[in-house]
């Protein structure tokens, strides 16, 4: 597999495994596409010039020229825009995107446990999403609501719960800082290449109708979360409802 060829042949098979994206919208004016809301992680990759920025995308790997060379590698954004100008190309090694807008992203590790330890960490959450990318090494974002500004968010995977198949159960837990609204919108990217690590299995893929392949190395996973809490402390977790479990994946050759 060539690493340097991957792009939009990814897109494809992303929804194919039933992974589903924020919430990109598109638009176009002449030969010029507009892009919102994309999370993305970043890799460093000075043979292509200039800054040496890519963005690991839903979409593939985005060349990044106008964003600032302080991003560090692994470093987490939120494509707030983007723009793809096909006629205004700099090379055929990677999509250049312009006009990008982003915000920079926290992230942390998933916690591994016998159990779910709750502690403070009771702040009910609401409209609960998840997107994952084989371009995003390992990290999950996770997309959240609730009537706080600024909540802390862990995620556990209780290694006592994994469902006959092997699929893992991870539960989303949040900590209020005490200010905030109804409706207020959080994301938060967290690291599962330990998983994927320990307990990931090896596939390949075939892109349809594309002698194109990819071998990555995968777990599947069943996101929970608090959506609620008893007057005696009792914990309860909402499932996020999707087809299929989420597929967290990275490339076998990387």
């Amino acid at each position: 597999m060539n690493m340097k060829n991957q792009n939009l042949l990814f897109f494809p098979f992303l929804f194919a495994l039933g992974i589903g994206l924020f919430s990109c919208n598109f638009g176009n004016s002449g030969n010029v596409s507009n892009y919102q809301n994309t999370p993305a992680v970043v890799s460093i990759d000075y043979t292509i010039g200039g800054n040496g920025i890519l963005l690991g995308t839903p979409y593939g790997y985005f060349a990044a020229p106008e964003l600032s060379n302080m991003l560090m590698d692994g470093e987490c954004v939120y494509l707030q825009q983007f723009s793809i100008d096909y006629d205004n190309q700099l090379s055929d090694q990677y999509t250049t995107i312009t006009n990008v807008v982003e915000v920079s992203v926290n992230q942390s590790l998933c916690e591994q446990s016998d159990t779910v330890q709750i502690g403070d960490y009771t702040l009910p959450l609401t409209n609960v999403s998840g997107i994952a990318s084989a371009y995003y090494k390992g990290k999950f974002f996770i997309g959240v609501t609730s009537n706080d500004n600024n909540p802390s968010l862990r995620l556990v995977y209780n290694n006592t719960k994994d469902d006959a198949d092997g699929t893992k159960n991870v539960y989303l837990v949040a900590k209020p800082s005490g200010t905030g609204s109804s409706g207020t919108g959080a994301i938060q990217a967290f690291d599962l290449s330990a998983l994927i690590r320990d307990f990931g299995r090896d596939t390949t893929v075939v892109v349809s109708g594309t002698s194109q392949s990819y071998d990555l190395k995968y777990i599947s996973l069943n996101l929970n979360y608090l959506s609620g809490i008893s007057s005696t402390g009792v914990p309860t977790y909402s499932p996020v409802s999707q087809q299929n479990p989420f597929l967290i994946s990275v490339f076998r050759n990387q």
